[in-house]
């Protein structure tokens, strides 16, 4: 794989990240006010995990080396919604058929 291809998967990674976090967003809210149940007991420990990993101190890259330091909370982010992604598929079905 060549630095350009690597950097190119990034770029659609993080437009993925942006894309779908306000979903996901959307779906934590649903999930706390008790209006949406569908979240698995996997999908949950998913998000803890990554929840732990961008709060903890402890990073693979530093949060404080400038332009590169947040890349690894990115990664952890884009993972998730990777993982994520039929849990927030049926919520997007789930909450066209509430409209």
């Amino acid at each position: 794989m060549t630095i350009s291809t690597r950097f190119f998967e990034m770029l659609r990674m993080l437009g993925r990240l942006w894309a779908d976090l306000p979903s996901l967003v959307r779906l934590l809210r649903a999930w706390k006010n008790g209006s949406y149940r569908g979240l698995s007991a996997r999908t949950m420990a998913s998000l803890a995990a990554a929840v732990l990993y961008l709060l903890s101190p402890v990073d693979l890259v530093p949060d404080f080396i400038p332009g590169i330091g947040l890349i690894d909370d990115v990664v952890v982010l884009a993972l998730l919604l990777q993982s994520l992604a039929q849990d927030l598929a049926a919520f997007r079905a789930w909450e066209q058929t509430r409209r």
